[in-house]
């Protein structure tokens, strides 16, 4: 790691690993003089377009007027955002101000829930001025490309190991979010969004959110897609309690607040919850397929 330092002049005194995402490493460095120091590293070479759009979305985004700070790699001497040395893909940020909000306990406490809902209506605002079509983009509606191993994914259940009654099941309601997905994209208003705004990619000190995190699937999709992705994580700990409901309104009222939706994306979240679930599941066995 000493070695991709050097691109910055950064000596470190101190080197220790962060909690780390499914496809990169994150480490915390250390200077003599107190500064901090976030560096991410992606293996391999594939990501290239990727991660050098999300740096370009990074940069853009922080031209505008947000309440919280966002991971925007550093330059290294030469100039450059992104080092690719054919083994990895490495990025210095600075550390931003906060700590996690991972823990049951604050996802539930609903002060910090509504400020991460003001905080995500503010983020899509801004994501709506910029226009930075993400290449190889593909919206979480497109099933036939969510994942490379994928291609159709009812035919990919065949290949899991799951007992008749459980793929039959599955394939029933695969098929029912196929048919009805189509026509949300030709009647819904689409922008660019995070969609992934979870609990583990925000940073908060006390009841506020001091940074929004990992844009790694930043592109364009349904508008309400952000808030549903956001409420299936927000009250995961909670659902089938009947306790959930308190916090998925705390959200959502600070969002519309801030973000006002159509009246026809308010009836639709049941359809998109599902729909992202889908897209989900359907990386998922493109993992398992890949063998990771």
């Amino acid at each position: 790691m000493h070695q991709y330092l050097d691109a910055w002049s950064i000596r470190p005194v101190h080197i220790s690993p962060l909690t780390s995402g499914t496809n990169n490493t994150s480490w915390l460095v250390q200077t003599e003089e107190g500064e901090e120091y976030v560096l991410r590293i992606t293996p391999g070479r594939h990501n290239v377009s990727r991660i050098l759009y999300e740096i370009q979305l990074l940069i853009k985004l922080a031209k505008q007027q947000l309440s919280f700070s966002l991971p925007v790699p550093l330059s290294t001497h030469t100039g450059e955002h992104l080092l690719h040395d054919g083994t990895a893909l490495v990025a210095l940020m600075r550390r931003l101000p906060g700590k996690g909000s991972g823990a049951p306990t604050e996802r539930h406490h609903l002060p910090l829930v509504r400020a991460a809902g003001v905080a995500l209506a503010q983020l899509d605002s801004a994501l709506a001025t910029l226009d930075l079509p993400a290449p190889e983009q593909t919206a979480f509606g497109d099933f036939a490309h969510a994942y490379p191993l994928v291609p159709d994914p009812l035919a990919a259940l065949k290949r899991l190991p799951l007992e008749p009654e459980q793929s039959n099941r599955l394939r029933a309601l695969l098929t029912d979010i196929m048919e009805r997905t189509p026509g949300l994209y030709q009647r819904l208003p689409q922008q660019l969004l995070h969609r992934d705004y979870d609990p583990a990619n925000i940073l908060v000190q006390g009841n506020q959110v001091t940074a929004v995190l990992d844009f790694e699937f930043a592109g364009t999709d349904l508008r309400v897609l952000d808030l549903c992705v956001a409420l299936s994580w927000w009250p995961v700990y909670l659902m089938g309690s009947e306790q959930e409901w308190e916090v998925i309104d705390a959200f959502g009222r600070a969002y519309t607040a801030h973000l006002p939706l159509h009246k026809d994306e308010l009836l639709v979240p049941p359809d998109v919850l599902r729909l992202r679930d889908a897209a989900s599941l359907i990386h998922r066995i493109g993992r398992y397929l890949a063998g990771l």
